[in-house]
């Protein structure tokens, strides 16, 4: 029988913690790092960006340190099949900018757009008020670089809805 390890704060209070959702590397699912994944943390180490980590030995990405530029070093660093053939150009995942943004409370902030390497955040004017920002979902690869300049912490992750040729093919 295998028990959970639990932190010494989640034995003192009698209950887990809740855990921080991993964020896979381009390329990987969930599914394949739990039944590939050795741990060796090669993917971490090779990431010129540094935002991959072991979170209880499993790579995971942290936007808090910088942005994913799909350069594919972590899945040709790997020495298992955790990775899918094809090289990523996107997460699964697009991001979300909530009621926090400081262009909604009228102060003129455009440093999500401005980080942004394809554009997905753009702004638009309105009259008596600094510029909106609207995010194309269509255009965002999920790679973060918006979330770690946010000066306010407004900008999450929220799921890639499914594409039409994606529900199609599911359907069939």
């Amino acid at each position: 029988m295998q028990t959970a390890s639990l932190s010494r704060r989640e034995l003192l209070l009698g209950r887990p913690t809740a855990r921080a959702a991993i964020i896979c590397p381009p390329g990987a699912t969930i599914g394949s790092i739990e039944a590939a994944c050795t741990g060796c943390g090669l993917c971490a180490e090779r990431c010129p960006t540094g935002i991959i980590a072991l979170v209880g030995g499993l790579p995971s990405i942290d936007f808090a340190l910088g942005e994913c530029t799909f350069c594919g070093q972590c899945s040709a660093a790997c020495p298992e099949p955790v990775f899918e053939a094809e090289p990523a150009t996107r997460f699964p995942h697009v991001a979300a900018i909530d009621d926090a943004c400081l262009a909604r409370h009228g102060v003129s902030c455009l440093s999500c757009g401005e980080s942004c390497p394809v554009q997905a955040i753009r702004f638009r004017p309105r009259i008596g008020g600094p510029f909106e920002p609207e995010l194309s979902a269509e255009l965002c690869s999920g790679c973060g670089a918006c979330l770690a300049v946010c000066p306010v912490n407004a900008i999450g992750l929220a799921p890639r809805k499914a594409e039409v040729g994606e529900t199609e093919a599911a359907d069939a």
